[in-house]
């Protein structure tokens, strides 16, 4: 009998649990958040058919993506950030206790694609506080935003590219790094810190880029600027 109270304790914890959840707010997020990581598939190494499968659950030919390019995900970006700000100036950040896991995520993955970063960083600091949000989103927010201000990064996410030539071919190609750290020495230690479980050069690798210790001044030169 001492078994059974707790037992019966605990499913009643769960199920109030469980009654928290928006699920009519969860499936609109899963929505948008696989509307914004669809139109990047069109960047992967996958068939052109796969790509115009794609565009066409969007609208879009294979004739305007050539024409537009870019242009077409960053019109989406701006309709998928005014559906994620109504979302927030109603319920705040949908974070894991609103929406659960992994719908917790669909909100920063929208702001990180977007041009309002800066603007919603405030908000999505205080849901890794308050563990809605897994601290590592939290940093990669951060380093986007010193990476987009020309600054150096705190924890080694974000990576960068320019074109070089080719010395084998002779032909333009664009050779992608890891944007200057704050810390080469201590930047692993931060990651860590935060929850990351890749050092920087794991998670370069990861990306295809040999991780090299670069300063501002060296970016800047390797881009003509």
């Amino acid at each position: 009998m001492r078994n059974i109270i707790p037992l019966f304790l605990l499913l009643i914890t769960i199920n109030i649990s469980a009654q928290e959840i928006n699920y009519d707010l969860k499936v609109k997020l899963d929505s948008i958040e696989e509307i914004d990581q669809e139109l990047r598939k069109l960047y992967y190494p996958i068939s052109i058919q796969e790509k115009k499968d794609i565009l066409n659950k969007f609208g879009f030919s294979w004739e305007q993506f050539v024409e537009k390019d870019w242009e077409i995900i960053f019109q989406q970006d701006t309709l998928n950030i005014k559906e994620i700000s109504k979302i927030i100036d109603q319920y705040g950040y949908p974070g894991k206790s609103l929406v659960g896991k992994p719908t917790n995520t669909a909100a920063w993955s929208v702001i990180q694609h977007s041009n309002q970063i800066e603007k919603y960083f405030p908000l999505i600091e205080k849901a890794g506080i308050d563990n809605e949000i897994p601290m590592t989103l939290i940093a990669m927010m951060e380093d986007r935003i010193l990476m987009y201000k020309g600054l150096k990064q705190k924890y080694g996410t974000q990576a960068s590219g320019h074109e070089i030539i080719d010395p084998k071919t002779n032909e333009t190609r664009w050779e992608s790094f890891i944007w200057p750290v704050e810390s080469p020495s201590e930047v692993n230690d931060l990651r860590k810190n935060v929850g990351f479980k890749k050092t920087i050069e794991e998670s370069a690798k990861s990306m295809n880029i040999h991780y090299k210790v670069l300063t501002l001044e060296e970016v800047k030169k390797m881009r003509g600027n």
